[in-house]
């Protein structure tokens, strides 16, 4: 991924940069995946280093601790998530079609992502101060991005970018359904990322009265 908190990753010989990039992917997935499936409270850096079959020294050449992984994890999630989207929202098209867009890669990157979209779902408050601040900021500007389709797309779009109170429900209801899918999703019953991404766009565009 992309873009990630580079003062936690440490400086190496440009050598060994890919072998450290592919070793921290490796972790931060295995973190995703405990953090998931146990919590974050109830995970422990033992457990993170069985996960990985490293040692537990070797984990603090990456991390300060679990709280700096967690850190790590929903950054680089939203970092990562928000770069594409950006680059989704400003290809040419009308508002229809960037918003099916946004909502299409948003579930196609989660989909392939699980254990991220679970723990950034449950754990952000488990973050504290700056590194809450960080991430947070993140996600209001992932919101902004989408609440600008939206508004565009209801004709309510402002020259000052304010939402209004319609747009961003709206923006709201379609995060809910977006970010929950974790709960539900099984690719074998409900089918691919697109195929669920058009329901959700008829919903969305059209409500649940046949026409």
């Amino acid at each position: 991924m992309s873009q990630e908190p580079a003062a936690h990753v440490v400086s190496r010989k440009r050598p060994e940069r890919a072998a450290t990039r592919q070793r921290l992917d490796h972790l931060l997935a295995a973190t995703a995946a405990l953090y998931a499936e146990k919590g974050y409270e109830a995970t422990s850096m033992r457990d993170l280093s069985s996960a990985v079959g490293g040692s537990l020294a070797g984990l603090y050449h990456y991390c300060t601790g679990k709280e700096d992984l967690l850190y790590q994890l929903q950054y680089r999630t939203f970092a990562t998530l928000l770069e594409v989207q950006t680059e989704r929202a400003r290809m040419a098209g009308t508002a229809e079609e960037r918003f099916r867009r946004l909502v299409i890669g948003h579930l196609a990157f989660f989909v392939s992502h699980p254990n991220e979209l679970k723990v950034c779902t449950y754990e952000l408050e488990s973050l504290q101060g700056e590194q809450y601040d960080t991430v947070e900021a993140l996600r209001r500007k992932y919101h902004r991005l989408v609440s600008a389709v939206v508004g565009e797309l209801m004709g309510e779009s402002s020259p000052e970018g304010r939402e209004s109170r319609r747009s961003r429900h709206a923006t709201l209801f379609i995060f809910g359904m977006l970010n929950w899918i974790f709960m539900w999703y099984d690719p074998a019953r409900h089918g691919t990322a697109e195929e669920i991404g058009e329901e959700m766009l008829d919903l969305a565009l059209h409500g649940l009265r046949r026409r």
